[in-house]
């Protein structure tokens, strides 16, 4: 951006034209192109296309508010910081802060969190989610989150909307699988989480909160990490009444069965 800005003058073009000889309009256009791109707010919530979830920002997340506070606006907003991306924009009551999942003061100077509440439209099995966030900073030879970057929380809902579990940076960590699709990129697998707090891995889930935790020293603000998906191919749970309509279509087969056996038995 700055380099069609200085072009746009006369005088410097042609001071350009000494300066940089190399560089034709073709390549100052690609080196414009890789800006990163403009963040996009989507409001409150926001339902990625074709997904079987919507996703909630929340703000003012505290061990006294695990779900955040209310009054406020939060918005999910995409593309900050990485494209593409999905983050948080909070609201400190004077404007809103495009930021992504991390640490930040208030308006009174209290240390909060911002966080993604993704809720599923029907209970999935939690082995059957695998979600994708990046940029903390570290690599695959780390052992443990960098203390001066952000270290993850995350709740985990049950139908319902019950919560099953609160899964600490510990047991976070040693869930991360490195993506294949670029460095400081991790997969963590819904249900390895809480097989790592003792809970079994194909628990039914109806949604799960992912925020910054501050409960071991981190501090505000800090540099927010970011989702960048939640993975297709969830297995959903049959409601009750799908069961009970399996359970009654299996009856009606075994009496039928049952009933051409005796007459069968009878001839």
């Amino acid at each position: 951006m700055k380099i069609l800005a200085v072009t746009s003058n006369p005088r410097l073009t042609g001071m350009l034209k000494f300066a940089l000889p190399a560089l034709t309009v073709a390549s100052l256009l690609a080196l414009t192109s890789n800006a990163p791109a403009a963040v996009i707010r989507e409001g409150p919530s926001y339902r990625p296309t074709g997904a079987n979830y919507q996703i909630f920002a929340a703000q003012g997340i505290d061990p006294s508010t695990p779900l955040g506070k209310t009054g406020f606006n939060p918005q999910v907003n995409r593309n900050f910081e990485i494209n593409p991306s999905i983050g948080v924009t909070y609201d400190k009551g004077n404007g809103l802060t495009d930021f992504g999942l991390g640490l930040y003061k208030n308006a009174a100077g209290v240390t909060q969190s911002t966080g993604l509440n993704i809720q599923f439209d029907s209970s999935v099995i939690a082995s059957s989610v695998i979600f994708t966030v990046a940029d903390f900073d570290i690599s695959q030879n780390a052992t443990f989150f960098n203390p001066n970057k952000v270290e993850p929380g995350v709740l985990i809902f049950g139908p319902g909307n019950t919560l099953l579990a609160n899964v600490s940076p510990t047991d976070i960590f040693s869930a991360l699988m490195p993506s294949t699709a670029g460095n400081d990129i991790w997969n963590i697998n819904l249900g390895q989480l809480l097989e790592n707090v003792n809970l079994s891995r194909d628990t039914a889930v109806s949604g799960f909160l992912l925020f910054a935790d501050m409960l071991d020293g981190e501090k505000a603000n800090s540099d927010p990490y970011l989702l960048l998906s939640v993975g297709s191919g969830m297995s959903v749970v049959p409601e009750p009444a799908t069961y009970l309509g399996g359970l009654g279509l299996i009856g009606l087969l075994l009496a039928a069965h049952a009933k051409a056996v005796l007459k069968r038995n009878r001839a």
